[in-house]
């Protein structure tokens, strides 16, 4: 089954700018072009990826300006950080229609760091018992599936520490 390539979705600057005001954050040309980096993805890009992404827009754009960026969008609501457990977070825009436009939960690869997004109602359904909670107020529960992707597994792997021989003619 061939697999549809998705359009970029535009961002719906009014109501991006909407929602940031209302957490007291100015709406800047720097915030508007991760944003719409992130809205456009579907591969649940690194800083350094988003960094790339925007700069042809904006030449002066410094990677430290993208993270703190994306760490003011994530405290506002707008981007999430998908955690994958690895070396690199990982975001996606948050808000309903960008991104992947509604609540999900994630398909990790953990040999080549892939992210793949789950809809499944039975996750969303999940609650987490006060009981459990220890005192924690849950604002949100995210399912997060470890394993390894078809391509990795197709691939097969040398054993750690066995070399490739050269041939020496």
């Amino acid at each position: 089954m061939a697999r549809r390539k998705q359009m970029p979705r535009k961002v719906d600057e009014a109501a991006f700018g909407a929602l940031l005001r209302a957490r007291g954050l100015a709406v800047t040309e720097q915030r508007l072009a991760i944003f719409a980096a992130l809205a456009a993805s579907r591969d649940h890009p690194s800083a350094e990826q988003i960094f790339l992404a925007v700069r042809h827009k904006l030449p002066n754009i410094s990677l430290a300006t993208v993270y703190k960026n994306l760490e003011a969008l994530r405290a506002a609501g707008a981007v999430s950080d998908v955690n994958t457990l690895h070396e690199q977070g990982r975001y996606e825009a948050a808000l309903p229609g960008t991104g992947a436009g509604r609540p999900h939960h994630h398909l990790v690869c953990v040999s080549c760091k892939k992210v793949i997004d789950v809809h499944d109602a039975r996750f969303d359904a999940l609650r987490v018992s006060p009981r459990v909670t220890q005192g924690f107020e849950v604002r949100a529960v995210r399912v997060q599936v470890e394993g390894i992707c078809p391509d990795c597994k197709a691939t097969p792997k040398r054993p750690s520490g066995s070399r490739k021989r050269i041939s020496r003619r």
